[in-house]
């Protein structure tokens, strides 16, 4: 049998399950090769035709390949970026196809949690009533911190890498902020940050200017190319300015946020969220705008606070996707969620191919399901010329 047909052709469909066919050239020219099976069956995998043109008397079906490049897990763990390759799967002469699988390389960002310890802090996180020691109907601000925490850390996105900062420092006096991280940021720190919420208690005062540029100066030593973002918890104004005192002054307010915008500006590019614990935190929105995120998000309740936390981690969870390869004609793909929601090259509501033919980045409510774990899978399908993608899979 002798064929002129060039490209790639999508093989692989056993029992139902789908697996991702790499590139290899199709050749010509070859004898007809004897398979395994009897009649007929959709992939090519037998000898007595069916669709993809991989069978001796076969048709042509549609030509093409899918990478899998995107399993988002259910949260907590990052995923394991190497190739997994599967035996090929040698379909006729007219289709010499390899079959391989690829893990999800989406792109992370380290986000590191820098929580006012302060001994407000102790406080009702509904009012400003200091909560006495077993009491059953005070909500107090630290316990809810540390159990939303928990929530939300098990529920990571991929790429999402956190550490901690507490200020004041533990053991220091009452304005004491110390260089470096409580908990460094990384890919596993959750049981670390845990650890160190539960064997740590509130006290001393708000040295918020002090811990923004430590924290900055932190992220700063990460040569990791990793965006970097601060997430600024606190429940009230801040003070120890320049150093020592316990009293809120203007100029408190003033050298935070000047220092906020600092880490924010070219060369730190350290974006700052801000979450206002308590029902009078003091004006945050001017910390979050000099940190470049518009406004802060008010937590009153277990519930907001919890809310605040996810909104933020989402923000900063990554929707970019590193394929394996540059497919063989980039603006013939077909990309997929789950194998049956495709997605339209659209850069508002859709996907985009960065210029290195390399990147597929999903934007608006495709992203947004991604992060909130609606979609577990990303695929791309490498169209052959002139065969577009199919509409699913």
């Amino acid at each position: 049998m002798r064929s002129t047909k060039v490209g790639k052709i999508l093989v692989g469909i056993t029992a139902g399950l789908l697996v991702g066919a790499a590139q290899m050239d199709c050749v010509s020219d070859l004898p007809p090769l004897t398979l395994p099976g009897g009649s007929g069956g959709n992939g090519g995998v037998s000898s007595n035709g069916g669709n993809g043109g991989a069978a001796e008397n076969g048709g042509s079906g549609a030509a093409g390949r899918s990478a899998i490049i995107g399993t988002m897990p259910s949260g907590g763990s990052n995923v394991d970026a190497n190739v997994q390759d599967v035996e090929p799967v040698i379909a006729s002469a007219d289709a010499n196809c390899g079959v391989q699988t690829q893990n999800p390389k989406p792109r992370p960002a380290d986000l590191l949690l820098l929580l006012d310890r302060s001994g407000s802090m102790d406080y009702d996180i509904a009012n400003d009533k200091n909560c006495n020691v077993g009491s059953t109907t005070c909500t107090q601000r630290w316990a809810t911190v540390t159990t939303s925490l928990q929530q939300v850390l098990a529920a990571t996105p991929t790429g999402v890498q956190w550490g901690l900062k507490l200020f004041t420092s533990p053991k220091g006096s009452t304005c004491t902020v110390n260089p470096g991280a409580d908990v460094p940021v990384g890919p596993n720190s959750a049981a670390q940050i845990q650890t160190t919420m539960s064997n740590t208690s509130p006290g001393n005062q708000t040295p918020t200017r002090a811990a923004i540029t430590a924290a900055a100066a932190y992220l700063n030593t990460l040569n990791d190319g990793l965006p970097h973002y601060i997430l600024l918890a606190t429940d009230g104004q801040p003070n120890c300015d320049p150093g020592t005192s316990p009293d809120v002054t203007d100029a408190s307010v003033i050298d935070t946020t000047g220092a906020i915008a600092a880490a924010a500006a070219p060369g730190s590019d350290i974006k700052t969220f801000v979450i206002g614990i308590g029902p009078a935190p003091g004006n945050l929105t001017q910390f979050a705008v000099a940190g470049g995120t518009t406004d802060y998000y008010p937590a009153t309740s277990p519930d907001a606070l919890t809310q605040a936390l996810t909104t933020i981690q989402g923000t900063v969870a990554s929707c970019d996707f590193t394929m394996a390869e540059v497919p063989p004609q980039p603006d013939n793909l077909g990309v997929y969620l789950d194998s049956t929601t495709k997605v339209p090259a659209d850069p508002a509501e859709g996907y985009s191919l960065a210029a290195d033919n390399l990147t597929v980045t999903l934007h608006g409510s495709y992203c947004d399901g991604i992060k909130a774990g609606t979609y577990k899978v990303v695929q791309v399908f490498f169209g052959c010329p002139g065969v577009p993608p199919p509409d699913n899979f």
